[in-house]
């Protein structure tokens, strides 16, 4: 139902996202979730599963954008700038990756659903 919302919005409108998929044998899975206000505020959401370890780095484009802490292998994490996360631009065709120890572990490009 809320893909189907999402579909009727005008392209602007629309959040970019990308499916995240594991690499190098890593198995786990996720996605993330970008959108532009109209007010200019920007908001990235996080949604992981099956990956190990305390913490994470979400990578755009090879530039660090933020780290998420991992709780029973799984993360839900919301960044908004309207809460003083500081969020870079990001842009159709980015490349996400999210990276432990210097490894990318999982990988996905940002597009507009």
């Amino acid at each position: 139902m809320l893909e189907m919302l999402t579909k009727a919005l005008p392209l602007a409108w629309r959040p970019f996202s990308a499916k995240l998929t594991g690499v190098s044998g890593f198995t786990g899975r996720g996605s993330i979730s970008y959108l532009i206000g109209g007010d200019g505020a920007t908001k990235l959401s996080v949604d992981l599963q099956g990956v190990a370890g305390r913490e994470a780095q979400v990578m755009a484009n090879d530039h660090s954008v933020v780290t998420v802490k991992i709780v029973k292998g799984r993360v839900n994490a919301t960044f908004t700038s309207k809460r003083g996360a500081i969020l870079p631009k990001l842009e159709d065709g980015a490349r996400i990756d999210i990276r432990q120890n210097g490894d990318v572990i999982l990988s996905g490009v940002l597009s507009r659903s």
